[in-house]
């Protein structure tokens, strides 16, 4: 079951939305934007989100890699540096 809701929008978005109703895109303004809300809700839900972090983060970048080994070298010339 539905559920209405009210919201503003922008005049240039109900203006998109009403184009897009008249170019036969979807019966109504009310079907847009469930749509939309719909494809946003996909896109970052929790499962979305955790899936995107886990892409993420599984592997190390090459080029974090290389920085760690960099930041790495930096460090212990600093320590060598600052034993003189």
């Amino acid at each position: 079951m539905s559920k209405p809701i009210t919201t503003r929008l922008d005049e240039d978005v109900v203006q998109a939305i009403d184009n897009a109703v008249a170019c036969g895109v979807a019966p109504n303004r009310g079907a847009i934007i469930s749509r939309a809300v719909r494809e946003w809700l996909s896109h970052h839900s929790e499962e979305a989100i955790k899936d995107s972090y886990r892409k993420r983060y599984e592997a190390i970048d090459p080029d974090d890699e290389e920085l760690i080994a960099k930041l790495g070298t930096l460090s212990a010339m600093i320590s060598i540096d600052g034993n003189r």
